[in-house]
């Protein structure tokens, strides 16, 4: 996710600017360009209606829709396009405009449109139409797309969790034959367009997504779960595998030793699209297994950092990637992203089943006096989109488990 999605609008520099256009990302779902002269406001309406992204004023493109340099407008455009869209638009809403200078005179700026979906009341409609992004085309809406946007629970700011569709215990759940006792899960998902979008992993998809994973911090974590659940030693990590494959999921996993054991760890990554046919969302799910030592509880730091570390492989990793492989989203907005965790159940030789809680499998007496006498098996919370960027991953984790954890009976969680 390039920075120009979220640095301060104080920030966005010439050399930023530059910098994206340098990457010579074409024209696509999220992405725009327009040269002084043509009118932008048609490509507002229909990124706002779809992905969000960014719109450039005063960037010249070449073949393909690929950005060549960047030509500016005159000073005073941005008054007019913001002007415009205020008249023009249904509901009347403007998204945030940034003019950066281009010229060593002054006269000439470049704009840049950032369109946060989360916070368009959707749908905007321009002068009686309704404008939507398909490819690197704005089309307008037929009645499908009409009723889709008309219906979408997530067009408003900061969508709430959604923790009974991808909790632990419904969605792509671990917890079945051999039981861990606590799992720890993130997830981020993506919304696709249905009947106009790829709804098929390409080819060649499950060794990128291994790729990208060697590359993240997830064995180092597994490798110290491992390490402070033995209590010292020496342990053996296997490699990234894929588990399971087919043209719309993949399953890889990763253990702390051949195979998931007590004590031990497991760390299973699932991509997949989902929803009826065709795919109506593409979503990647990371879970970390943790069978525990008997009466040793899983440390609230382990606990914290767990988070810490899956929740940016999810969102900021995975998720762009698969993206960009499968619906061409090449510069993508931020996503939403969910944090879950659950604990699993004991099964006697006799058939009952024995419901764990997570006050005894977890360090939770850190966070302070808790109230009430619930018992605890799982929580869910989503990660504001305010914060999901990468200078704040920690800060939004934390946020969540704060919410999290008060809606365990903690008044005032402390974390470490």
């Amino acid at each position: 996710m390039h920075p120009l999605f979220q640095v301060p609008p104080t920030e966005v520099t010439l050399a930023l600017v530059q910098d994206f256009i340098d990457l010579k990302i074409r024209e696509g779902l999220t992405v725009e360009y327009k040269r002084a002269g043509d009118k932008p406001i048609e490509a507002v309406a229909a990124l706002a209606n779809t992905y969000g992204g960014l719109v450039f004023v005063g960037v010249a493109e070449g073949d393909k829709g690929v950005p060549s340099e960047i030509t500016g407008v005159p000073l005073g455009e941005k008054e007019k396009l913001v002007n415009q869209m205020g008249t023009s638009f249904d509901p009347p809403w403007s998204p945030e405009v940034i003019e950066v200078p281009c010229n060593e005179q002054g006269s000439k700026v470049v704009l840049v449109v950032r369109i946060d979906r989360a916070t368009v009341p959707r749908p905007i409609v321009l002068n009686g139409s309704i404008f939507v992004r398909l490819d690197a085309r704005n089309e307008k809406a037929n009645r499908q797309m009409m009723r889709m946007l008309l219906d979408d629970p997530n067009s408003q700011p900061e969508p709430r969790a959604t923790g009974t569709n991808r909790g632990l215990k419904s969605r792509e759940s671990p917890f079945k034959g051999h039981e861990p006792d606590v799992v720890l899960r993130a997830v981020s998902v993506v919304q696709v367009w249905e009947g106009r979008e790829r709804t098929r992993f390409p080819s060649g998809l499950a060794g990128r997504v291994v790729d990208a994973l060697q590359g993240t911090h997830a064995q180092p974590l597994l490798s110290r779960l491992g390490l402070d659940l033995a209590g010292g030693g020496q342990v053996v990590t296997s490699p990234w595998q894929l588990a399971a494959a087919s043209s719309r999921r993949l399953k890889l996993e990763m253990s702390s030793d051949a195979k998931p054991s007590r004590p031990g760890a497991q760390m299973t990554c699932t991509v997949r699209l989902d929803g009826s046919e065709p795919a109506s969302e593409l979503e990647v799910l990371f879970d970390t297994a943790v069978w525990l030592p008997r009466n040793v509880p899983l440390g609230l730091g382990l606990f914290l950092q767990v988070f810490y570390e899956s929740v940016p492989i999810v969102a900021n990793t995975l998720l762009p990637l698969v993206a960009e492989a499968t619906v061409g989203l090449k510069a993508m907005p931020v996503p939403l992203t969910e944090i879950h965790v659950a604990s699993g159940s004991t099964r006697s030789p006799y058939g009952d089943v024995t419901h764990n809680y997570l006050t005894s499998l977890v360090s939770l007496s850190a966070l302070g006096e808790r109230v009430g006498a619930r018992s605890i098996s799982e929580g869910s919370e989503t990660l504001l989109r305010s914060l999901v960027n990468p200078p704040h991953w920690n800060e939004a984790v934390r946020e969540a488990l704060v919410t999290m954890a008060m809606d365990w009976g903690f008044p005032d969680p402390k974390f470490p």
